[in-house]
């Protein structure tokens, strides 16, 4: 397997080689460094190490030698005759959580505040069910372990009198374990971490990769809502609760089938109005983050939500940036509203969760003769087949008459006990 920067001489001796991009070119095109050194370990985790620093300096050096005396220091001393032979990793140890650091700032720079604190939450728990170790030490064996003793970890690990707690002391108490998603979500976190660390030459290959949680036992949670669920979430005083967020994003939800974040980060010129539609339009501008381009979509509204005054509403936020006044947590506006929606449905009794929205609206649809391609559009569904692909870069505008009608099969007047207008 090649290593990264590198080019080895006949010798067998590895060299550091980097491409000097073209705004650079002043410099020359190409930088080479001797590693002094014919191991493949050593010559990978320097070499990873010299592009790294490479490429914040290259922008303030005026030549080539001053670039390389810059590095000079992180260059390898050659190695002395005689020297003996070791399966030991060879190379400077760096611990995991400091190469994060560096793939923080490398990888995830651009990424959302959620993504990089799911990162970080990740690689604690991978450091505190098997240290804070050389990454050369993470191969199959340990990620085979790590991902074992995963099912067993406590949930809300970092959370109130757990905090201050040690793993063994947790699970001599009665706990909660994270759920089989968490998991599977954290082994996807640390697959990513691993993915850069093999990038950067500092893994042969990714460990975690192809490994999954054990399947979860019991029943698949539910994710659709039944319509005793409805008329017991609709007919609470949770449900009914004043006229801000807490009120309308389940009603905009069950109409619309649009997700949490997609609703709660609207603002009020998201709402027009074209051939006579009123609709709302779902984007990735102004630091919304969408799941992808097909979540790019308009929305008609439904004649029940006009009926409840959702356009007074617009009106009446018009200046504001947000349509609902809820906190940016985490990159997210949705999280304060996930927060409040999951402890009142705990209350209720209610199995399925706020995203169990999309499901019933999707199966609602279906049930009234909806066309698939029609539901795809409106819940910003990505296509299934290369027919679907064409016209997908059309304007959404022109959808609108097509998901007007698909929109108008939602009928929920026998699970109301929706609110008239609070």
């Amino acid at each position: 397997m090649a290593i990264p920067y590198t080019v080895r001489k006949p010798s067998g001796v590895y060299h550091f080689r980097w491409r000097i991009p073209s705004e650079y070119q002043h410099l020359g095109n190409e930088l080479r460094i001797s590693l002094a050194t014919k191991d493949k370990h050593e010559a990978r985790l320097t070499a990873a190490s010299l592009r790294l620093k490479v490429g914040d300096l290259v922008g303030s050096v005026s030549s080539l030698e001053e670039l390389r005396r810059q590095l000079s220091p992180d260059c390898p001393q050659r190695p002395s005759k005689g020297r003996q032979h070791t399966d030991e990793p060879k190379g400077p140890a760096e611990a995991l959580s400091a190469l994060w650091e560096r793939y923080r700032a490398h990888q995830l720079a651009d990424a959302r505040d959620k993504t990089r604190h799911e990162s970080r939450h990740a690689l604690g728990v991978l450091v505190e069910l098997v240290g804070d170790v050389d990454p050369r030490r993470l191969d199959k064996s340990v990620a085979r372990d790590f991902v074992e003793r995963l099912e067993d970890y406590p949930s809300r690990r970092g959370l109130g009198r757990f905090a201050s707690m040690s793993l063994a002391q947790i699970k001599a108490g009665s706990y909660q374990p994270i759920s089989n998603t968490t998991q599977r979500n954290i082994i996807t976190r640390v697959s990513s971490f691993a993915a850069w660390l093999v990038s950067f030459g500092y893994l042969d290959a990714n460990p975690l990769q192809g490994l999954k949680p054990k399947r979860a036992k019991g029943a698949a949670k539910r994710k659709t809502w039944t319509h005793d669920e409805l008329r017991t979430w609709f007919g609470s005083s949770a449900g009914q609760t004043g006229t801000g967020w807490q009120y309308w994003l389940p009603l905009l939800a069950i109409y619309t089938g649009a997700r949490l974040e997609e609703l709660a980060a609207l603002a009020p010129d998201d709402i027009g109005r074209h051939d006579g539609i009123d609709y709302l339009e779902i984007h990735g501008t102004d630091g919304r983050h969408i799941k992808n381009a097909a979540s790019w979509r308009a929305v008609p509204i439904h004649p029940r939500l006009i009926e409840l005054g959702f356009l007074d509403l617009v009106a009446s936020r018009q200046g504001c940036e947000r349509l609902f006044d809820l906190p940016r947590r985490q990159g997210r506006y949705g999280f304060t509203a996930s927060k409040w929606f999951t402890r009142h449905r705990a209350k209720l009794g209610i199995a399925a969760d706020f995203h169990g929205y999309r499901h019933t609206v999707a199966e609602a649809l279906r049930l009234a003769g909806g066309q698939g391609y029609a539901i795809a559009w409106l819940l910003g569904h990505s296509a299934q087949s290369m027919t679907d692909h064409y016209g997908s870069d059309a304007g959404k505008r022109q959808r609108l008459a097509a998901l007007a009608s698909l929109v108008g099969l939602l009928d929920w007047s026998t699970v109301e006990a929706l609110p008239s207008r609070v």
